[in-house]
């Protein structure tokens, strides 16, 4: 009786954990926006986002920047070639990161708020501002610039699972709280711990295995899923493969809690027969 209540509550911590570990993940680099910015950040130095990023820049600076009479004819010229060159300006790294803090705020406004039809969008004001500053000195007529200049990427199905990812994230640390006190309680009840705690090791790079496996997939759904402008495509199928990356630590780090419970339990086995014999 003992061995079988032992056996169910490993499989049932293994289940939780196998939610909890994405569900962390979720939350600390897509809910929160400090992470998301820290995932997305390095896009801002991707070469060939940088091309695509230029191009929405100057084709959304065209159409929004408040130019006068004078600069009418020069104007496509001009803000080509300012927003081909702004990821070389002093200020660019504070107005990429400025754009995925206003883009985070907006996406998950949407996704909190029934009466909004939310999408995943990109407020790129700041760069358009970095591309007017560009052109005000090249010219010396200063430009006004809107508060706000947002890009739709065009990802409503991904847009309609944002709050269930908001809840899954915030149930996330109960969640690893619960697989552990699940797993402490298979210990409590085993009669044979060193036999658990390796069973339970090898559920664990089992449910690392399906994580690997199944982070692949999810990528490849991602990429296959983008729409939208060229740019706006670019950044989901590059965010996707920075996810993916971001979540081998994850994966990695299980194996290496997956081997210490292996580790324990064949010690564990190890000095019980030492102390039989």
């Amino acid at each position: 009786m003992r061995t079988a209540v032992s056996a169910l509550l490993v499989i049932l911590a293994l289940v939780v954990a196998a939610v909890a570990g994405p569900a962390l993940w979720l939350q600390k680099n897509v809910i929160d926006q400090a992470g998301f910015v820290q995932l997305a950040g390095p896009l801002g130095s991707n070469k060939s986002f940088q091309e695509g990023l230029s191009a929405l820049a100057a084709s959304q600076a065209t159409a929004s920047i408040d130019l006068p009479p004078q600069l009418t004819d020069l104007a496509a010229a001009l803000i080509q070639s300012a927003a081909q060159s702004i990821y070389t300006e002093p200020g660019y790294d504070a107005a990429w990161t400025e754009t995925l803090k206003r883009s985070h705020a907006l996406t998950f406004a949407a996704a909190g708020n029934k009466d909004i039809q939310g999408d995943l969008q990109l407020d790129i004001a700041p760069l358009v501002a970095l591309v007017a500053a560009k052109v005000s000195d090249s010219t010396s007529v200063p430009l006004a610039t809107p508060k706000d200049v947002v890009v739709a990427l065009e990802q409503p199905e991904l847009a309609r699972l944002l709050p269930a990812a908001t809840t899954l994230g915030g149930w996330a640390g109960w969640m690893a709280f619960i697989a552990v006190d699940l797993l402490v309680l298979a210990l409590v009840a085993a009669r044979r711990r060193s036999l658990t705690l390796i069973l339970a090791a090898a559920g664990l790079a089992t449910v690392a295995l399906v994580w690997l496996f199944a982070s692949g997939i999810v990528q490849s759904v991602l990429t296959g899923m983008a729409t939208g402008p060229a740019a706006a495509q670019q950044f989901g199928v590059e965010l996707g493969a920075l996810a993916r990356e971001s979540w081998q630590g994850g994966i990695n780090a299980t194996f290496v809690i997956a081997g210490v419970l292996a580790l324990a339990g064949v010690a564990t086995l190890i000095i019980k027969r030492r102390r039989t014999t």
